[in-house]
């Protein structure tokens, strides 16, 4: 509480500061701005609060990028700009379908619902899965700070991110890009634009293509575990059907290939490639990949919307209309992931008293299936910007549905007896053992049941359909009490009901009792714990939340500056894990939490913040501190044994902290900036009453969460002659401690990263080429790790140094 007294206490000695200068500037400057002046305080615009204002009086901490900064910092990936965001992590691990975004210590997890809201050209998006994939042709970045439910409701509680891409042109314009580096990495992106109907009917096309082997390499089998090629489409239509009526079309596809699931295990006492595994450490990259099945995954997304506009005069009426379907395959070998018959590995482990870990965790492989569908319907009518009083109504609608299908396989086909018994996998759990599967190295493609005649077996199988329907009204006002005095109210209410429903078939497991990973006589979990026949099993819950925002912001004389405080509540629906998962866990760990339903994610925040300019707006100086509490905070757990992905929650967890960022101008040719963010995060209370569990969990830190960052650079812009420039940028990203684990044991934190990237090059108005590099240094460390068992984890390695040609042409 200290830090975050001493933060507002800082705030408000800043704010005086500012609020003195503002009012020395106006007395000095008693004439009205001039245009000039206004033009440049207009420069940054923020739309994220779905009401265009300008940055320095917008009552929410927030980090934009303008084109031209995602242009000079080489974004081309969402990654590339969370990482210059104070308070803001990241996590991409698995498969590329999968990136996590947290902000202030409050956690986006797998096989969850986000934490972020991600909107791209005033459209929402249904799943943060659309989102990470290739940027390209993209206008501004906006990534907004604190609660933002009653604006985007459900799955904005930490913030959100809103996108706008370039807009259609009247006039014929293109651009090319073409980039090559490392790993056999190239990529290219391409827009065009003009107009069908001068004046009335303009076109945007883009696509983008990528294809890399990724940074590492399978030892055993050569694959590259990290590879990825994938291509994207975008065309945007901007029609203006009437005098007071604007149609903004939108369509997007991509296909994606790739690996998939690239982790290591660390397994105490095991050797794997050669190197010896002596404990977890969530810092150790050593470990080579020696996996003897590939990685694949495969993704296709396709998504449209229309948004329609119409200018009453006294306020506009907006109508969003979109949908999306999302198909994610991935596959691999599962834990422990090495392969048997590698010379360098070895999986007797004197910590497992012996027993040989592939034998007790199975040679195994996993199976993902993912097809995800959703439609959104917006309305909402806002009032012109005259007068004191704004405002703005609607109502949000979506429907969506899951399908989500899991299965882990035998690696290989399972011998029988004489008497046509199957026999197991493995001869015995010590050594010496004999692998007695035939084959392997390989899944099938298929979708359902693969029987014990198949050379990939299925040992376990769950199928399940998750239904969303979301209805919510919403509202929110902006008044001016006076002129330098606002006030800004939203409310918004979700209902959200969802549904689970068990597709799996409720047939024999014929390996039940044979092979590890066949943990009920049928397929059918659902069947096999609960005792309901099949086809009751279903459930549905409904989660209903008020979500209200308020701010006060008080605006400086001479609009060099702002500050403002606030309140905020914000929600993450419940949901369900698989029916069965509860009682299935129950077997092996008589104290696990995990339900088979979990309820809503609430946040209670609070914040103080500001926004000022310096010197003739050469400087820009914004900070905020911040108070939130969590109710149920969702966590991801995996148990290997079944391929159990499961969210279990956090009774109640306190984040407090704060954050700046500055940008100065230094001279017309030099930019340097910065930004530091601090997200104090702890454990209050947790739905055990076990002494031992509450003694090892409460107090700790939340698990995911960053306890802070901070980013620094430089940006050169340098005249050679009246065509050309030299331009040099340098950025440095610092993010620190993380725990994987809420009970924070030894070994689970990883330390802190520090990484550089640069770029150096020569441009004119009509063309660029420069060099870059990413992870300047080669630092070495892992992106995720999973806690399995205090002497069983697993880690994905991050990319090392990454470096590249690019060259762009305009037309």
């Amino acid at each position: 509480m200290l830090k975050l007294t001493t933060s507002v206490a800082a705030l408000a000695y800043a704010a005086l500061a500012m609020s003195a200068n503002a009012q020395d500037v106006a007395a000095d400057n008693k004439h009205p701005v001039s245009k000039a002046a206004r033009a440049d305080e207009a420069e940054i615009v923020v739309t994220g609060l779905k009401r265009d204002q300008a940055f320095v009086e917008v009552p929410v901490a927030v980090q934009v990028f303008d084109a031209t900064a995602i242009h000079r910092a080489g974004i081309t990936r969402p990654q590339d700009f969370l990482a210059m965001t104070p308070n803001v992590s990241f996590q991409v691990a698995n498969h590329a379908g999968e990136f996590f975004v947290n902000i202030r210590g409050q956690t986006s997890i797998r096989q969850s619902e986000g934490a972020v809201a991600v909107v791209i050209d005033g459209v929402q998006l249904a799943t943060q899965n659309e989102f990470n994939g290739e940027l390209f042709d993209i206008q501004q970045i906006e990534v907004l700070k604190g609660p933002q439910g009653a604006l985007y409701g459900r799955n904005a509680s930490a913030g959100a991110i809103v996108i706008t891409t370039k807009a259609p042109t009247d006039d014929f314009e293109g651009q090319v890009t073409a980039g090559y580096g490392n790993w056999n990495s190239s990529r290219m992106n391409g827009s065009v634009s003009g107009a069908i109907i001068p004046g009335k009917l303009r076109f945007r096309a883009s696509v983008a293509f990528n294809d890399t082997d990724g940074p590492y390499t399978n030892i055993n089998t050569g694959e590259k575990p990290m590879r990825s090629n994938e291509k994207l489409a975008r065309l945007r239509l901007d029609w203006e059907a009437g005098e007071n009526t604007n149609v903004d079309f939108r369509l997007n596809g991509s296909r994606l290939l790739g690996g998939a699931i690239a982790y290591n295990a660390q397994v105490v006492g095991t050797t794997i490639g050669g190197v010896p595994v002596t404990r977890i450490d969530t810092n150790d990259t050593s470990l080579p990949f020696t996996n003897d099945v590939p990685g694949r995954n495969r993704q296709d997304k396709f998504s449209t919307s229309l948004k329609i506009d119409h200018d009453f005069g006294f306020a506009k009426l907006t109508s969003v209309t979109s949908y999306n379907m999302i198909s994610d395959n991935y596959q691999a070998k599962n834990y422990p992931y090495a392969g048997w018959s590698y010379g360098g590995n070895d999986f007797v482990s004197g910590a497992l008293g012996g027993i040989d870990a592939l034998v007790l965790f199975g040679d195994n492989t996993q199976k993902f299936r993912i097809a995800n569908r959703a439609f959104i319907q917006e309305l909402r009518l806002t009032s012109s910007n005259d007068g004191p009083l704004r405002w703005q109504a609607g109502v949000f609608f979506l429907k969506s549905k899951r399908r989500f299908t899991t299965e882990q396989g035998l690696n290989g086909r399972l011998p029988t007896d004489g008497a046509g018994n199957l026999l197991p996998p493995f001869s015995g759990l010590v050594s010496p053992i004999t692998r007695n599967l035939i084959g392997g190295g390989s899944i099938l493609p298929t979708r359902g049941i693969d029987g014990p005649e198949t050379n990939n077996g299925t040992l376990n199988y769950d199928d399940n359909l998750y239904r969303a329907r979301n209805f919510a009204p919403f509202g929110n006002i902006q008044y001016d009490i006076t002129d330098n005095i606002e006030f800004q109210g939203a409310l918004r209410y979700d209902i959200e009901r969802r549904s689970i429903r068990t597709l799996t078939p409720d047939i024999a497991n014929p390996f039940f009792g044979v092979a590890t990973g066949a943990p009920q006589a049928t397929y059918n979990l659902c069947v096999a714990t609960t005792g309901r026949a099949a086809a009751d099993c279903h459930a549905d819950r409904t989660f209903k939340q008020m979500q209200p925002k308020a701010t006060l912001t008080y605006k400086f004389p001479g609009r060099n500056g702002s500050i403002y405080a606030g309140y905020g509540k914000s929600f993450k629906s419940g949901g369900f894990n698989p029916i069965g998962t509860r009682d299935t866990l129950l077997v092996s760990l008589p104290n696990v939490l995990v339900q088979d339903s979990y309820g809503k994610e609430v946040a209670d925040s609070y914040e103080i913040g500001f926004k000022s300019l310096w010197f003739n707006r050469r400087v820009s100086f914004n900070g905020a501190a911040y108070y939130t509490k969590v109710s149920n905070a969702q966590q991801f757990e995996f148990f290997p044994t079944g391929g159990i992905q499961s969210i279990s929650q956090i009774k109640r967890t306190r984040i407090q902290g704060f954050e700046f960022d500055i940008n100065a101008r230094l001279t017309d040719t030099l930019t340097i900036f910065g930004g530091y963010g601090l997200a104090d995060t702890k454990i209050v209370d947790i739905d055990s009453q076990d002494p031992v569990d509450r003694a090892d969990i409460i107090g700790k830190r939340v698990p995911f969460a960053a306890n802070y960052n901070l980013s620094a650079g430089f940006q050169l812009t340098q005249p050679i002659n009246d065509r050309l420039d030299f331009l040099l940028r340098g950025d440095y990203s610092r993010t620190g401690s993380i725990w994987y684990d809420q009970r924070n044991q030894p070994n689970t934190k990883r330390d802190p990263v520090d990484l550089v990237n640069a770029r150096i090059g020569l441009s004119s108005d009509r063309w660029e080429l420069a060099l870059w590099s990413k992870n300047l240094f080669n630092e070495k460390y892992n992106s995720e790790a999973v806690v399995i068992l205090p002497i069983a984890h697993a880690v994905y390695r991050a990319p090392d140094r990454s470096v590249g040609v690019e060259a762009k042409v305009k037309f």
